[in-house]
């Protein structure tokens, strides 16, 4: 996998995490944790977690990895 989108960063409660690879195909994406703003990226290049509900989605931390099995239930969960 690669990531030739504009879906650069995606924004998860505040945080910027940079898109490493994306299928649209097998519907996953995986990205990594960024010391970035939203402030600090176009854009258009960045998008909210919510946009992929479809998808499972691999976020790469500080602290490692973690993945959103079920998205509605850590969504519900993670509401500001």
């Amino acid at each position: 996998m690669s990531n030739n989108t504009k879906i650069k960063f995606l924004n998860v409660a505040g945080k910027i995490y940079r898109v490493t690879d994306i299928s649209f195909f097998h519907m996953t994406i995986e990205a990594t944790e960024t010391d970035l703003t939203a402030a600090d990226v176009p854009e258009c290049e960045l998008w909210d977690i919510e946009e992929f509900e479809r998808y499972k989605v691999r976020l790469i931390n500080n602290s490692g990895k973690g993945e959103i099995v079920d998205f509605g239930e850590w969504f519900n969960g993670h509401r500001l």
